[in-house]
């Protein structure tokens, strides 16, 4: 015989072996999944349909176990196809109560509507399923406005950001909202800034546990200058000094630097200010006051004193 025919005659016994190979495998696989198991599966819980003065509260159970016997086919088909509970909240619930019960029988008629047959379901992981909820309440809280600005050279802001309405009031469950105080605005983002700014922002809801937000909208406002820097060399007197004391200072004035819009810098004099050193405050040990400022302008700001500090002498 040719090699070719011995080698062809030794393929085609390799098939039929392969081939008879799969056919008894494919038959223990039948038998092994035509026969009854007990497995252990999962429920995830649906709550659906949650009245609108109402909200689940945390700590409601997700999901339930339970053991389920059927074969092997049909175990293998549920664990990927996952139980589910529909849960109708609305059916159950009851505005003078925080909670309603679900039985044990009711839970096995829940689970039990999955199968296509009546299989045999035991051991629930719970003896009933209590369902907890949170009435939805109203609270005002502070808006916090985000923002992120940069200004022209010499520009400044002459306030604080204005807000309005500074507080909106939110709803939502009352256990979720006691920790609630502040809520935030989207980024206003504005560059090289050089005049007055007047928008409106929407309000970011970051927490899904409120439902509500009303208004959702605020008006942000920012008054802007264009500053300069003013300085004055003022007078200091000396306060709380005993009257049988005799001191002299080393350096009896002080420059006081600021910042100040164009527009107010005319308005403002010598007069405007009032630079004292209270004795009382001495520092003992090194003996020297620092300045500060009784009367000043409202509206000046980054105020610097040189010297920063007031040596003194005491003659006896």
């Amino acid at each position: 015989m040719s090699k070719g025919f011995l080698k062809k005659h030794k393929n085609l016994k390799v098939k039929r072996f392969l081939f008879f190979l799969l056919l008894a495998a494919i038959f223990w696989v039948l038998t092994k999944f035509s026969r009854e198991f007990t497995a252990t599966m999962v429920a995830k819980i649906q709550y659906e349909n949650v009245p609108e003065n109402a909200a689940l509260s945390e700590g409601n159970l997700k999901s339930i176990t339970f053991d389920l016997t059927a074969n092997g086919f049909e175990i293998l088909f549920y664990k990927f196809k996952k139980p589910t509970i529909d849960l109708q909240i609305n059916k159950y619930y009851d505005k003078e109560k925080d909670h309603f019960i679900i039985t044990k029988s009711e839970l096995n008629r829940m689970v039990s509507s999955n199968f296509n047959r009546n299989l045999a379901i035991k051991n629930l992981s719970v003896e009933e399923l209590k369902v907890f909820l949170d009435p939805i309440v109203l609270k005002k809280v502070k808006v916090i406005p985000k923002h992120s600005f940069t200004f022209k050279d010499g520009f400044k802001p002459i306030d604080s950001i204005n807000v309005s309405p500074d507080s909106v009031v939110i709803s939502g469950p009352s256990g979720s909202l006691k920790n609630i105080s502040t809520i935030e605005t989207e980024v206003i983002s504005i560059e090289n800034i050089e005049k007055d700014i007047s928008t409106t922002v929407k309000i970011i809801n970051n927490n899904k546990e409120i439902v509500t937000i009303k208004p959702n909208k605020v008006s942000v406002s920012l008054k802007v200058a264009e500053f300069s820097q003013g300085k004055f060399t003022l007078p200091i007197e000396v306060i709380n000094l005993p009257p049988d004391l005799d001191i002299k200072l080393v350096s009896p004035n002080v420059t006081v630097s600021y910042d100040v819009s164009v527009n107010d810098f005319s308005e403002i004099s010598k007069d405007s200010f009032r630079v004292i050193c209270d004795y009382s405050k001495r520092n003992k040990e090194e003996n020297f006051m620092l300045p500060i400022l009784e009367k000043m302008p409202p509206n000046i700001q980054n105020v610097v004193f040189e010297p920063k500090k007031i040596d003194f002498l005491i003659f006896k």
